[in-house]
């Protein structure tokens, strides 16, 4: 059984919660050291990945961008600025999908065909934010968390691969990141802060629950911030901080695990080679 393997491709400070430009004009820079980090990690075990790329990050790292598209694995959107899109207007989502989409095909010269709002933050009732994707020329989208968090996320929500209708009668495909149900209760295991939090073996009994029991493939994702043991610490209150930190210098060792353990291949090619 294939699994997929995705990066938010965004600096630490954007999972620090920090919104305007003042905040971050004068952060130390971290996205370039990591990311090659996990290059050489996804060569070394022949995996494939989808890379959700900052448009901003992009903008300022072209030749990184450039590096990770010439290895075999997808580009795709992150929007341009990390911002919380159901704070954002129409007008405004649109002018930042926009953008980002411009960035990334001036480096690529590619059609980018999936989207990753910044923080989850697309909800199952926002039905424009998809309308947009549409519009913009994208395939499919991963943005909806099937579990419910103080930010994001909806207990609802499908916890695998399904089609999107349209008031305008048009299919999009979400696909969202992987969460475990044991009687009843939904568990995040499959990424970012849970990935690291929870012990190794637990992470290893979820993909084989997902992969044998379910006949599925686990969506993963991760920050490359995420594997930085020399970031900036500090952070907006306590737990954010936590969030941000917790089992950062283990996070390495677990990813080399789970790339030898298991298969990954990129959204794009799953979705033409695997997917019906």
């Amino acid at each position: 059984m294939v699994n997929i393997l995705t990066f938010d491709l965004e600096d630490w400070y954007h999972g620090n919660f920090l919104e305007n430009e003042e905040q971050i004009k004068n952060r130390e820079s971290r996205v370039v050291e990591p990311t090659l980090r996990i290059l050489e990690l996804l060569k070394q075990t022949n995996s494939k990945a989808t890379f959700f790329v900052l448009g901003s990050v992009a903008e300022e790292y072209p030749a990184l961008i450039k590096k990770i598209h010439e290895q075999g694995h997808e580009i795709a959107s992150h929007g341009y600025k990390h911002r919380l899109v159901y704070k954002l207007s129409p007008q405004e989502f649109s002018k930042d999908v926009d953008k980002s989409l411009k960035v990334l095909h001036s480096i690529i010269n590619e059609k980018i065909i999936g989207y990753r709002a910044p923080y989850w933050s697309i909800n199952p009732d926002m039905e424009w934010p998809i309308e947009t994707l549409i519009e913009n020329g994208m395939l499919y989208d991963s943005s909806i968390y099937p579990f419910k968090t103080y930010l994001y996320g909806d207990n609802e929500a499908p916890r695998f691969k399904y089609k999107v209708q349209t008031k305008k009668s048009r299919q999009f495909i979400e696909l969202p990141p992987s969460v475990l149900e044991v009687l009843g209760k939904r568990i995040p295991f499959c990424g970012g802060f849970y990935f690291r939090l929870l012990p190794y073996w637990l992470i290893r009994r979820g993909f084989q629950q997902i992969n044998k029991k379910e006949k599925q493939p686990a969506v993963f994702y991760l920050h490359p911030y995420e594997i930085d043991n020399k970031k900036t610490k500090n952070s907006k209150g306590f737990k954010n901080n936590f969030i941000l930190h917790v089992n950062v210098k283990k996070a390495e060792k677990k990813l080399t695990k789970l790339l030898n353990d298991f298969q990954f291949i990129s959204i794009k090619n799953y979705l033409y080679e695997f997917s019906g």
